[in-house]
């Protein structure tokens, strides 16, 4: 009961502790309220402000999402479509680099684009007073946004690809007011539909301190260096694949030749059924060779062009439109 009893008057004591330094404050509050009321809302006051002036200064990503690399984004009103491939920036100087891959949805040949007909619009969101930015061809299908003295605290960028071709379809020749009034709505909503806009924040860019503002030359040389590496890939996939398909051959006519056997032991005509399956499957095979081999002796083709591009860049003999401003 003693051990109790002291438990209890140690925890009254404490209370009672509590209660005279709670009746000391009140009465010292009291005392100083209006130099403890000022202090308090100069408190609140300080923390609003210095609330407001970080969300007004420090910049923050976009609220729109970015759009993922390798995902393309169709633009204009004839079947052009872009893809983002790579976006680089340097914040030590501002130099943002996003590569763009054109593809024509109309040719046969989706890598061939008349790259005259293809430009592009920015917008930044706390880019800075000094940013610059123009968009350089660097081959036949591919673009480079450059940007200059963009801020390292930059929001976005949002990037538009654009189709300067002609779309008979969309040219209007009304027979009435009427008419031309319908004609034109339906034109403005399939304009907006169709524009590639790319939105890039600054969390999902690769920082690259190394990065600088690079000529067209030197962008056009790194392109399509870029693009004899992807053609030599293909070369080593399809010799490849041309091996795994002479092992399927040789174990095909060993399945003949056991096919063989045992039909000279029983003749079957199930046996028969599958000699004529593996002889037709080396048919097939040998037709996929072939166009392994038509891949490689293509790819060859497009690195021997390549090479000879690159040689006619390095002396500044090129046929890509120049670098435009935007």
């Amino acid at each position: 009961m003693t051990i109790i009893s002291n438990i209890f008057d140690f925890i009254f004591n404490i209370f009672d502790w509590f209660e005279a330094k709670w009746s000391k404050f009140k009465a010292w509050f009291v005392e100083n309220q209006r130099r403890n009321l000022l202090i308090i809302f100069s408190i609140f006051f300080s923390i609003a402000a210095l609330v407001t002036i970080i969300v007004s200064i420090i910049p923050r990503p976009s609220n729109l999402p970015s759009t993922p690399l390798n995902t393309p984004v169709t633009f204009g009103t004839l079947n052009k479509g872009a893809t983002l491939t790579q976006s680089d920036f340097n914040p030590k100087n501002g130099v943002l680099l996003l590569h763009f891959q054109i593809l024509d949805g109309t040719k046969a040949d989706k890598s061939f684009v008349d790259i005259n007909k293809i430009s592009f619009t920015a917008i930044t969101d706390h880019g800075g007073d000094k940013v610059t930015g123009s968009y350089i061809p660097t081959s036949t299908n591919t673009v480079v946004v450059q940007f200059e003295n963009l801020s390292h605290n930059f929001n976005a960028v949002t990037v538009t690809a654009h189709d300067k071709s002609v779309n008979t379809a969309t040219v209007e020749a009304p027979s009435s007011i009427s008419s031309s009034s319908s004609s034109q709505k339906k034109f403005d909503k399939s304009n907006e539909a169709q524009s590639g806009k790319f939105t890039i924040n600054r969390d999902k860019v690769t920082y690259d301190n190394s990065l600088t503002s690079r000529a067209q030359s030197t962008l056009a040389v790194q392109e399509y260096r870029s693009k004899i590496t992807d053609e030599k890939t293909i070369i080593k996939k399809n010799e490849k694949a041309i091996g795994q398909y002479q092992k399927a051959i040789t174990q095909q006519e060993d399945s003949i030749k056991n096919y063989e056997r045992q039909q000279a032991d029983s003749p079957n005509a199930d046996i028969k059924t599958n000699v004529e399956n593996s002889r037709n499957a080396i048919t097939q095979i040998r037709t996929q060779i072939g166009e392994a081999e038509q891949n490689i002796s293509r790819s060859k083709s497009k690195i021997s062009e390549y090479q000879h591009t690159i040689q006619k860049i390095e002396i500044g003999n090129t046929t890509l439109p120049k670098a435009t401003k935007m």
